[in-house]
């Protein structure tokens, strides 16, 4: 709706009144951001995206959440780099039917900073799988989570990010 809080004021300092927030803070709700919209596209359901959230719009409580679009040809300053890490999340969705059409399993892992999910596209040795690990801590973390049966052993390929998982 558009008489909410923005996505990154929310997964900012919600303490904030307005617009203007310090860099530390937005740089940590950007990285919220993206993990939030990576797990709404791997996980089952329609995915929406509110204008302005995947070029950076800040804003908290109302008039601050109606910005309008910051289209760079009329001077504004949309987060390109935000903007194509989020079409690449919708890439992955477009491009993996599992991630459209599969079965969600019960959470593999879950604790206060990191959820690991499960979901199967088909049955048997046909069988897609797609195992989705999201980390919300302030650094790395290592969980250890036994895969449901039916799922492949071996060495799982990042779709995103750059730590490869092992399963045996």
């Amino acid at each position: 709706s558009h008489d909410v809080p923005r996505a990154l004021h929310q997964l900012g300092d919600t303490r904030l009144p307005g617009p203007a927030v310090d860099a530390a803070t937005i740089s940590r709700a950007r990285q919220r951001l993206k993990l939030a919209t990576l797990l709404q596209m791997s996980y089952p359901g329609a995915p929406t995206v509110y204008y302005g959230d995947e070029v950076g719009l800040t804003g908290g409580a109302d008039p601050y959440n109606r910005a309008p679009y910051p289209w760079a040809d009329q001077g504004g300053q949309p987060d390109e780099c935000l903007r194509a890490d989020c079409t690449r999340m919708i890439a992955l969705r477009i491009a993996h039917p599992v991630l459209r059409r599969g079965a969600l399993l019960a959470p593999l892992h879950a604790d206060d900073a990191v959820l690991v999910l499960a979901r199967r596209l088909g049955d048997g040795a046909q069988a897609t799988w797609a195992i989705t690990a999201f980390n919300n801590a302030d650094g790395p973390r290592t969980v250890r989570v036994a895969l449901p049966e039916g799922a492949p052993d071996g060495r799982f390929a990042a779709a995103w990010g750059d730590a490869p998982a092992e399963a045996r």
